[in-house]
């Protein structure tokens, strides 16, 4: 499987479980977020699970390529939505960016901002989609905490594969990066929130 077909195939997942999940247990209602709590020990946790699963996966496949890069960013995306779907009205959009702002990780591989470039990218990608206030916020937070997650990365690759061996390693290690990265993106998520609804809109619906 060529880098182009893994990647579109991530991106495709990305966008199908969330839409076929969409049903399923608690959805972002913006009548029922007058007093919204921030899911963050649900947000650590999938952004860990994750990070783990598409370190697997990503690992599984052989040579780390665009399309290994979008199935680590797909596998976080929807995770993310998971913890996320009762908070913010995000939707598959929000899968799918991350797996295209993933993707980008080889573009930057060589330069030494590669990991705050990578960051802003998912960032960018993700507001399209997200009808929220504060998106400025998550724009940058996701510049600084994946950049400086980059900047992590081969100082805890090498003691975690120690410690655990070379696959447990692997999985272990990607996951942790996940969730340094989901630490650092905290505060911003705080500062994202719903757009006002009108009172004529329809209060119950669902995103894409």
């Amino acid at each position: 499987m060529d880098e182009l077909t893994k990647m579109i195939a991530s991106a495709v997942i990305a966008y199908i479980v969330p839409k076929a999940l969409g049903s399923i247990g608690q959805t972002f209602t913006p009548a029922g977020n007058s007093e919204r709590s921030l899911p963050w020990v649900q947000w650590l946790i999938a952004c860990f699970i994750g990070g783990a699963f598409g370190g697997a996966v990503s690992g599984a496949m052989g040579d780390q390529g665009f399309g290994n890069w979008a199935v680590y960013g797909a596998a976080i995306g929807i995770m993310q939505w998971f913890a996320l779907r009762a908070y913010l009205p995000v939707g598959g959009w929000w899968a799918v960016a991350s797996a295209l702002g993933w993707a980008s990780a080889p573009l930057f591989a060589f330069t030494p901002f590669g990991g705050f470039l990578v960051g802003l990218a998912i960032g960018i990608l993700q507001v399209i989609g997200l009808k929220a206030k504060g998106q400025g916020w998550w724009i940058g937070g996701n510049t600084v905490a994946w950049g400086i997650a980059g900047i992590l990365l081969p100082l805890l690759v090498e003691p975690i594969g120690s410690a655990f061996g070379f696959i447990l390693g692997w999985i272990v290690g990607w996951g942790i990066i996940a969730t340094i990265g989901a630490l650092l993106l905290l505060l911003p998520l705080s500062k994202v929130a719903p757009q006002e609804t009108s009172p004529n809109s329809t209060s119950g619906r669902r995103p894409a």
